[in-house]
């Protein structure tokens, strides 16, 4: 099929049927995580939290390590923070994804040790032309979750 400049496109058709395409990708398993800060407790003694947090969205993802974090005030790489991509199928049912959310990976696909690990979402913008929510994440890569 011929596109003309008259001819308008169909941007909702293609990302329903792109959608389908790029999550056969997706081998990886994510939670969309609220820490609920303000009531989990920390017991100093322990070194243990207690308290309640809300899973937003429970899904596949496909997981991608994209660069070493900066640091803004003096531009040196982090070396113990990592950024990383996560990309989810569009879902209108999930929660708006903001920066102070965490990711839980709960399959890691090929990487196994993703699991032990804690993202912290720093932001979830997307184009007007999605095929896919991509959410951007910093790991600390030198500690694991308990």
């Amino acid at each position: 099929m011929a596109i003309s400049p008259s001819t308008p496109i169909d941007f909702a058709a293609i990302t329903s049927e792109m959608s389908g395409i790029v999550s056969r990708w997706f081998n990886g398993t994510i939670q969309i995580v609220d820490p609920n800060l303000d009531n989990i407790t920390f017991d100093a003694w322990t070194n243990a939290t207690t308290g309640t947090e809300t899973v937003l969205w429970t899904g596949s993802a496909r997981i991608q390590p994209v660069s070493q974090s900066r640091d803004v005030n003096g531009g040196r790489s982090v070396l113990a923070t990592r950024t990383v991509r996560f990309q989810v199928p569009l879902d209108e049912t999930r929660a708006f994804v903001r920066s102070g959310l965490m990711i839980r990976v709960t399959d890691g696909g090929q990487f196994s040790d993703l699991v032990d690990l804690q993202f912290n979402i720093l932001s979830a913008v997307n184009s007007s032309y999605a095929w896919l929510l991509t959410i951007e994440c910093e790991a600390d890569v030198k500690s694991e979750v308990v």
